[in-house]
């Protein structure tokens, strides 16, 4: 696997794991979480009002297609563990193929929504967002440092 792929795997794993958990049951808040990382990027790229009121459902979509996108490879990934050893030749090829072709779909994804973004933002602020969805990772790995596994 490539750095790129481990490590974006490897911060939302983090993200989910660290972030903002209900104290009561110990799972995930992910109305917290989202909240927040809203909070971040709005103030990283100074949204205006009518930016935020376009912007955001598009966001959100590009997020629930990476999502996707990500639950498919993990559920190919699923499939090839449970058959790796059943398997032939011509369906090791197949699965080759759809493997590879992951990081050809996020590209794609990034760049359909890189152009949606250019229709609402300013090209500034679309760079801004990629550096703020960093520095949010970074936040989010400076607290699950700082919090440690097993540290409420």
């Amino acid at each position: 696997m490539n750095k790129k792929l481990i490590f974006a795997i490897g911060a939302l794993f983090i993200t989910l794991w660290a972030f903002p958990m209900d104290q009561k049951h110990g799972n995930f808040d992910f109305d917290k979480f989202k909240a927040e990382k809203i909070a971040f990027i709005t103030e990283a790229i100074s949204l205006t009002p009518a930016e935020a009121e376009k912007f955001w459902p598009v966001y959100n979509e590009f997020e629930k297609k990476k999502w996707e996108l990500m639950q498919d490879r993990h559920q190919l990934e699923q499939q090839l563990k449970e058959n790796l050893k059943e398997m032939s030749d011509k369906e090791y090829i197949e699965l080759s193929k759809q493997l590879a072709a992951f990081p050809k779909r996020d590209g794609e994804l990034n760049l359909e929504y890189n152009d949606k973004f250019l229709k609402i933002l300013s090209p500034r602020k679309v760079v801004l967002l990629y550096i703020a969805e960093v520095n949010f990772r970074g936040s989010l790995l400076k607290k699950y440092r700082e919090k440690g596994p097993g540290n409420n």
